[in-house]
């Protein structure tokens, strides 16, 4: 089976060409490229048709909503949920492949980043999602077990991750290679207000994008 790999877009043109980028870079060329524009009122989804012809587009800004919709128009049977502003490192859809086909599996990857702040950060991330499911803004799973959860829960504003991950089916592991997501909410916040949001927020409030 093939990778569907399922980007949702909030507004995202400063980061999405790179990302689509560092996707098309990879070796493994066994994967379609999904773009769903959620609520968008800049150029995302022109960033996006210079990728891939997979584009859609939702009026309203809701995540969820956006991989859900993704996911029922992906063509292949194994899912990657990737954040428009996380890049890819070489290897990393070809390990999420073999997963995949080793049984049914969800899960995330390692996190890397530069800067000290984003790299403490990202690393005691990284010392969590070793032994349970904290994202780095990249989740896999096969797509019978998405549609055996139900999805993302489109009411919850954020958490719906921590949500999917709750209800995912199969055993979760992370693979051992590596994303490098965006540092613009470290750099804005910093490390104990970005740090304290991830921790203590609660799923129903609005999320706050950081642009």
């Amino acid at each position: 089976m093939s990778v569907s790999v399922i980007i949702p877009a909030y507004n995202e043109e400063r980061y999405l060409a790179k990302t689509l980028e560092e996707i098309k870079k990879q070796n493994f060329k066994d994967y379609e490229l999904i773009v769903v524009c959620n609520g968008c009122t800049d150029k995302s989804f022109d960033v996006a048709k210079k990728f891939t012809d997979n584009v859609f587009q939702l009026k309203e800004n809701n995540v969820s909503k956006a991989r859900n919709l993704g996911a029922d128009n992906a063509s292949h049977g194994k899912l990657i949920f990737l954040d428009a502003d996380v890049l890819i490192t070489e290897g990393v859809l070809e390990r999420i492949d073999n997963e995949l086909d080793n049984g049914r599996f969800f899960g995330t990857a390692k996190g890397k980043g530069k800067g000290m702040k984003n790299i403490f950060y990202l690393g005691f991330k990284n010392l969590v999602n070793k032994y349970m499911p904290w994202s780095h803004g990249i989740v896999y799973c096969d797509k019978k077990s998405f549609l055996e959860t139900g999805g993302f829960d489109e009411n919850l504003k954020h958490g719906e991750l921590r949500e999917f991950f709750r209800n995912a089916k199969g055993r979760y592991k992370r693979i051992n290679a590596y994303v490098e997501p965006s540092d613009r909410r470290i750099r804005k916040w910093g490390l104990l207000k970005a740090s304290s949001y991830w921790l203590f927020r609660k799923d129903k409030e609005e999320y706050k994008a950081v642009r």
